[in-house]
């Protein structure tokens, strides 16, 4: 059974939604996005997802970041990995020059390219042998959902030797001048081991959590009214999901 690892920008994720003006298909369900965009449907999905607390809207941190969001999030086993929103005299400064905002997050960029890294190594003493080390692979592909150019150095590395693992980059759906800019940069890097996909609404509207996710203990949470359309998403999710077909892998 093949083993995917998942790394999800969370407040990329969140904006671009945000500028495509379909932020409530963010409820989304990673682990089955994972393994409808690689064609794995039987794998094992490891989910991290990197984020900040709302610093700059606190009033929402309690509302529906930390006790729903994040609650989901964690019901559904996904690991929640934290940067921090900053507020600096110097970066303040230079971001009201340019677009009016005061805040800045930090950490989490590094940290998803880290982890991304890492992850895809396990070492682990002998337990025959003493000072010896083991080293299996820790993950067989990894996905990125972010539209970020930050990610290409980390991509690169992870994709060539001495790790070869190949990659499937998912660029969430935005506005047409942010899709077409992400597109620039991300498009050239496919190859044998990057696989770069545009998501579409569509996409996210196969692979939305229910309004109410429960826990193994039957702990329950609901999406937040905010974030829910009546219209609604049914007819797209039932729809049969096309098989995906890989550049680079034999189906």
């Amino acid at each position: 059974m093949a083993r995917l690892a998942m790394f999800v920008d969370g407040w990329n994720f969140y904006w671009s939604l945000v500028d495509a003006g379909i932020k409530p298909y963010g409820w989304c369900n990673f682990a089955m996005l994972a393994r409808q965009q690689t064609g794995l449907q039987d794998a094992t999905v490891c989910v991290k997802y990197f984020t900040s607390e709302d610093r700059p809207h606190p009033e929402k941190i309690g509302d529906r970041q930390k006790t729903i969001w994040w609650r989901a999030l964690g019901y559904l086993g996904c690991q929640i990995i934290e940067g921090e929103f900053r507020s600096t005299h110097v970066e303040v400064e230079q971001q009201i020059r340019g677009d009016q905002k005061k805040w800045r997050e930090k950490q989490t960029d590094i940290a998803l390219a880290s982890h991304m890294i890492a992850d895809c190594n396990m070492i682990e003493s002998d337990p025959d042998r003493s000072g010896v080390w083991l080293w299996t692979p820790g993950y067989d592909e990894a996905v990125l959902l972010s539209q970020d150019s930050d990610f290409v150095p980390a991509v690169k590395l992870l994709v060539g030797a001495p790790y070869r693992r190949r990659l499937h980059v998912l660029l969430p759906p935005s506005s047409e001048t942010a899709e077409a800019s992400a597109q620039r940069i991300w498009k050239p890097l496919s190859g044998l081991n990057v696989h770069v996909v545009q998501l579409k609404k569509v996409d996210l509207a196969k692979a939305l959590l229910p309004r109410v996710v429960v826990d193994a203990h039957g702990e329950k949470v609901t999406c937040h009214h905010s974030w829910m359309w009546r219209e609604k998403h049914e007819s797209l999710q039932r729809a049969s999901t096309p098989a995906v077909k890989i550049p680079g892998r034999p189906q």
